[in-house]
């Protein structure tokens, strides 16, 4: 379905399935191993949804960082360039500050639903 909606064809469509499948399916084992034994061991019952719809938005960042897109990225005047880092040297604290991004996101959404649910009684 990504290579359709991105417009590739179907030869083009499974070389990128060959070349992505493997390393997202590391990063997915890498990422969702240790949140479960997190999220069974350390949080509690009440607590493991929200904990698991955390992680769940940012193992869709992750993913969608690095699946990127099919075809080759051609900057325009309106866009700025961007360098693609490896995934090597992504330090700790780029991911602190992308997961204090992501909650502020989450907490803003959550208060914005609580002051939609007041409106609405």
């Amino acid at each position: 379905m990504t290579a359709f909606v991105q417009g590739l064809d179907k030869d083009a469509a499974v070389q990128r399935a060959k070349d992505t499948f493997i390393p997202l399916m590391k990063r997915n084992l890498l990422f969702w191993i240790p949140i479960q034994f997190i999220q069974f061991g350390y949080i509690d019952e009440n607590l493991q949804i929200p904990f698991l719809s955390a992680a769940g938005l940012i193992w869709t960042f992750i993913i969608s960082l690095f699946a990127g897109n099919a075809k080759q990225n051609v900057p325009s005047e309106e866009t700025e360039e961007f360098e693609i880092v490896p995934v090597e040297s992504i330090t700790a604290s780029d991911l602190k500050l992308m997961e204090e991004r992501i909650l502020s996101v989450v907490e803003k959404e959550m208060q914005d639903q609580e002051e939609r649910e007041v409106v609405v009684r």
